[in-house]
Protein backbone atom coordinates (compact mmCIF):
# COMPACT_ATOMS: atom_id res chain seq x y z
CA UNK A 1 0.00 0.00 0.00
CA UNK A 2 2.78 2.51 0.64
CA UNK A 3 4.36 1.77 -2.73
CA UNK A 4 0.86 2.43 -4.38
CA UNK A 5 1.05 5.85 -2.57
CA UNK A 6 4.76 6.83 -3.18
CA UNK A 7 3.93 5.81 -6.68
CA UNK A 8 0.63 8.15 -6.80
CA UNK A 9 2.28 11.18 -5.38
CA UNK A 10 5.25 10.84 -7.94
CA UNK A 11 2.82 10.55 -10.48
CA UNK A 12 0.96 13.56 -9.71
CA UNK A 13 4.60 16.04 -8.60
CA UNK A 14 5.70 14.67 -12.17
CA UNK A 15 2.23 15.65 -14.06
CA UNK A 16 2.23 19.18 -12.32
CA UNK A 17 5.90 19.96 -13.30
CA UNK A 18 5.16 18.80 -16.55
CA UNK A 19 2.34 21.01 -16.73
CA UNK A 20 4.08 24.90 -15.49
CA UNK A 21 4.93 27.09 -17.93
CA UNK A 22 8.78 27.22 -17.88
CA UNK A 23 9.61 30.99 -16.75
CA UNK A 24 12.26 32.78 -17.59
CA UNK A 25 14.78 35.04 -15.32
CA UNK A 26 14.75 38.07 -15.60
CA UNK A 27 17.13 40.51 -13.79
CA UNK A 28 16.97 44.39 -13.29
CA UNK A 29 20.72 46.21 -12.70
CA UNK A 30 21.73 49.53 -12.23
CA UNK A 31 25.14 50.97 -12.46
CA UNK A 32 26.26 54.80 -11.41
CA UNK A 33 29.46 55.54 -12.27
CA UNK A 34 31.30 58.49 -11.50
CA UNK A 35 31.86 61.03 -14.41
CA UNK A 36 35.08 63.42 -14.49
CA UNK A 37 33.68 65.87 -16.63
CA UNK A 38 30.70 66.32 -19.03
CA UNK A 39 32.67 66.22 -22.30
CA UNK A 40 31.54 63.72 -25.25
CA UNK A 41 34.31 61.43 -24.19
CA UNK A 42 33.98 61.12 -20.66
CA UNK A 43 30.53 60.55 -20.83
CA UNK A 44 31.26 57.46 -23.58
CA UNK A 45 34.03 56.36 -21.24
CA UNK A 46 31.26 56.62 -17.95
CA UNK A 47 29.26 54.79 -20.26
CA UNK A 48 31.62 52.15 -21.48
CA UNK A 49 32.15 51.06 -17.90
CA UNK A 50 28.57 51.18 -16.19
CA UNK A 51 28.05 48.68 -19.20
CA UNK A 52 30.48 46.23 -18.19
CA UNK A 53 29.48 45.85 -15.01
CA UNK A 54 26.08 44.40 -15.91
CA UNK A 55 27.09 42.32 -19.06
CA UNK A 56 29.80 40.98 -16.99
CA UNK A 57 27.14 40.11 -13.95
CA UNK A 58 24.55 38.97 -16.72
CA UNK A 59 27.16 36.19 -18.10
CA UNK A 60 28.32 34.94 -14.91
CA UNK A 61 24.46 34.29 -14.55
CA UNK A 62 24.02 32.73 -17.63
CA UNK A 63 21.44 34.60 -19.09
CA UNK A 64 21.44 35.31 -22.44
CA UNK A 65 20.26 38.43 -23.36
CA UNK A 66 20.60 41.62 -21.87
CA UNK A 67 19.23 45.47 -23.07
CA UNK A 68 19.99 48.74 -21.54
CA UNK A 69 16.15 50.25 -19.99
CA UNK A 70 17.55 53.76 -18.98
CA UNK A 71 20.41 56.28 -19.26
CA UNK A 72 20.85 59.34 -17.09
CA UNK A 73 23.50 61.81 -17.78
CA UNK A 74 23.73 63.48 -13.85
CA UNK A 75 26.27 66.44 -12.94
CA UNK A 76 28.50 64.02 -11.98
CA UNK A 77 27.79 60.40 -12.12
CA UNK A 78 25.90 58.83 -15.19
CA UNK A 79 23.52 56.01 -14.20
CA UNK A 80 22.70 53.21 -16.75
CA UNK A 81 20.05 50.68 -15.94
CA UNK A 82 19.39 47.19 -17.96
CA UNK A 83 17.64 44.26 -17.67
CA UNK A 84 19.09 40.98 -18.40
CA UNK A 85 16.81 38.08 -18.98
CA UNK A 86 17.50 34.17 -20.45
CA UNK A 87 13.95 34.32 -22.65
CA UNK A 88 13.96 34.90 -25.55
CA UNK A 89 11.77 38.19 -27.09
CA UNK A 90 8.20 36.75 -29.18
CA UNK A 91 8.30 40.08 -31.35
CA UNK A 92 11.60 39.27 -32.90
CA UNK A 93 12.10 36.89 -35.84
CA UNK A 94 15.46 35.52 -36.37
CA UNK A 95 17.47 36.87 -39.37
CA UNK A 96 16.81 34.14 -41.68
CA UNK A 97 13.23 34.68 -41.65
CA UNK A 98 12.67 38.37 -41.57
CA UNK A 99 12.91 39.66 -45.13
CA UNK A 100 11.53 36.12 -46.90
Amino acid sequence: MRALAGLVAALVIATVVAVLPVSARVVRMQTVVNLVDRSDPAVKQALREAFDTPLRGAVAMGFSRIRVDAIQVLQDTVVLATVATDEDDEDEAPDNVRNQ
